[in-house]
């Protein structure tokens, strides 16, 4: 494997990671919301997928522009969940059985 495709795995795992930290503070966890959340990581990862499929099976030096969008706005949205993430960690105080 590749380092592109390391990359790719980390950056999904992560962000898959910061999502259920979203899911594990609800109040309410419903079947819905986890489907939503499933939704959600799949409109996030599917393309990034499909872009780093495509820059890999290329046999020609292609600029990527295109590759290093697709991790910035996947970054960027890990990012922003993890903040939410652990808002939500430090919000919930003592309760909490793992803080």
């Amino acid at each position: 494997m590749n380092i592109v495709g390391i990359i790719t795995f980390l950056s999904l795992s992560l962000l898959l990671m910061s999502l259920l930290l979203i899911y594990s503070k609800l109040q309410h966890q419903t079947l819905s919301k986890l489907a939503a959340l499933i939704v959600f990581f799949l409109l996030n990862a599917v393309p990034l997928v499909y872009i780093v499929y495509t820059e890999k099976s290329t046999d020609y030096a292609s600029d990527s522009f295109k590759l290093g969008s697709a991790f910035m706005i996947v970054w960027l949205v890990t990012g922003v969940f993890l903040l939410i993430g652990i808002l939500f960690r430090v919000q919930s105080g003592k309760d909490d059985f793992y803080f």
